[in-house]
């Protein structure tokens, strides 16, 4: 390959380089009003690195003592400390703290089950004074969000961990409501009737569900289990639409077509998925359903995997026993690491790579410039993998991605000593290369695949952050061993136009000769 080539080819390569390094980790501001935020300012952090969102379920007679403070006398009558918090018994409808606690205690393994199942990279439930529950999950804040360069995306982020908490917490029964008094059907012999939905007080709630002042009523009558409709509630996302999937037992697909049935006939053709006095879904149905399955789409994947959560909880049988207050507000906690661990974090990735480059250098000469490289390139690929994927990034996944250097390293490493071998047999620089990438090739592609299956399936069954760091190793074992084989082709181009080829990478030959 001639000079100009090889000076094309790597400007080339540089270029795109230092173009995506720019854009991935340099933020800037366009106007007074417009701001860029880098590719690594705007990925999803976990807890380490910007704290929690966290809400206290207070059940109904149980204050907190600020609460308590502001109450009057006569209000304050009944009411006994506990911890840190005060219990009225009676207002709360139990004999004894005791039995209040153990209600409170098999209430938070419900939390804690169906916060599992929400998927998310970590999160917190632990009882608080025997009587309260503390519930956490990460604010999922991006840095530029954090340190306030972001404030749509922050706003979004905590309205995303609001709305978790506020449905993953919903105390109640599984109820399908509508907001029609009356809905007329026609039969099958063409004949109509007209059924009154407020006939029983005990299948309408006077909660504001749909946010327009107005009473829901119950579909069904009040002694039947809705939750026996459906056997599990999943979500999923593909090609960019977020679904909730409901399946549905064989008795619910007969009494899920009365329901539709009767949506269809009524004046809002609406049906209210409701945990207790909480809306967890709406949808229309204009039609009658009769299948195993129902499917529905929803705004974004945090809604549907929110749903999905409370409702498959209400499904199985993790309803709440306690009634909690809904008035607890959610409150922001720092981060975990402490308030500089983001930025700490990167400073250490990039100490990581320096010392990557530096003794790559040292070691291989030239060489050693050219796996620094695409070292950078690695990390430039996970920065941009991290982002697309929207893998959240805590201690672990950027522990993932470190192995993953290493194992690029590794792989580099392994091949360039059977070079180094091969030249001290007296072959030429040529076939020393040849001959090294042949004899280590099945050695290399075994160690990827082993680790990409076990990437896989590590990212296919496991949950939260164990899943995340499972999908950032595919990643970085993809890009390992792609940028392996890179390695060599810029190797060839860099080299070619060097007329000392045992120099350029620091070896040499037993036996010296033209190469």
């Amino acid at each position: 390959m001639s000079k100009v080539k090889s000076a094309i080819i790597t400007s080339i390569v540089v270029i795109a380089i230092i173009v995506a390094a720019f854009f991935g980790t340099v933020s800037f501001r366009i106007s007074d009003t417009q701001r860029y935020n880098s590719i690594a300012a705007s990925i999803s952090m976990g807890s380490d690195f910007t704290g929690y969102a966290t809400k206290t379920m207070y059940p109904e007679g149980v204050v907190s003592s600020d609460k308590y403070s502001y109450m009057s006398d006569e209000d304050k009558t009944g009411y006994e400390k506990q911890g840190a918090v005060y219990v009225n018994l009676e207002e709360a409808g139990y004999d004894s703290v005791a039995q209040l606690s153990a209600e409170v205690s098999a209430d938070a393994e419900v939390l804690a089950q169906r916060f599992a199942d929400r998927g998310l990279s970590d999160f917190s439930v632990s009882v608080q004074d025997g009587i309260t529950i503390k519930v956490s999950v990460p604010t999922q804040y991006s840095y530029a969000a954090y340190v306030g360069n972001d404030s749509v995306s922050q706003s979004q982020r905590l309205q995303v961990a609001t709305n978790t908490l506020g449905y993953l917490s919903a105390s109640g029964e599984l109820t399908l409501r509508t907001a029609d008094t009356s809905i007329t059907v026609s039969g099958d012999s063409g004949n109509e009737s007209t059924l009154n939905m407020t006939y029983n007080a005990d299948e309408y709630t006077d909660a504001d569900i749909t946010g327009s002042g107005s009473k829901t009523y119950s579909f069904v009558s009040a002694n039947e289990n809705v939750a026996d409709y459906f056997s599990s509630v999943s979500s999923y996302t593909f090609g960019g639409n977020h679904v909730l999937h409901f399946s549905l037992t064989e008795y619910g697909r007969e009494r899920m077509r009365y329901v539709t049935t009767l949506a269809a006939s009524s004046e809002s053709n609406a049906i209210y998925f409701c945990v207790g006095d909480t809306l967890i879904l709406s949808v229309t149905s204009t039609s009658t359903m009769d299948s195993d399955t129902m499917e529905f789409a929803l705004s974004t994947s945090d809604e549907a995997k929110d749903a999905a959560a409370i409702l498959n909880s209400a499904a199985c049988g993790g309803v709440l026993n306690v009634k909690y207050s809904s008035d607890s507000a959610i409150t922001t906690t720092s981060a975990a690491g402490g308030e500089l661990s983001a930025l700490m974090a990167l400073i250490a990735c990039i100490v990581v790579l320096v010392a990557f480059g530096v003794a790559a250098i040292i070691k291989y000469k030239k060489l050693g410039g050219v796996i620094t490289m695409n070292a950078v390139v690695f990390a430039l690929v996970m920065l941009y993998a991290l982002y697309l994927l929207s893998i959240q990034i805590t201690f672990a996944v950027l522990a993932t991605c470190v192995a993953g250097l290493v194992i690029f390293g590794a792989a580099n490493l392994y091949v360039l000593s059977e070079v180094r071998a091969q030249c001290k047999t007296g072959k030429t620089m040529q076939s020393a290369v040849k001959t090294a990438y042949r004899r280590t090739l099945f050695g290399i592609l075994d160690m990827h695949l082993i680790l990409l299956v076990g990437a896989i399936i590590l990212a296919a069954v496991a949950v939260g952050e164990v899943a995340a760091c499972g999908l950032a190793l595919v990643v970085a074992t993809i890009a390992s061993y792609a940028l392996y084989w890179f390695t060599r082709l810029m190797w060839h181009v860099l080299s070619a136009p060097v007329r000392n080829k045992f120099a350029f990478g620091g070896f040499k030959r037993e036996v010296y000769g033209d190469d």
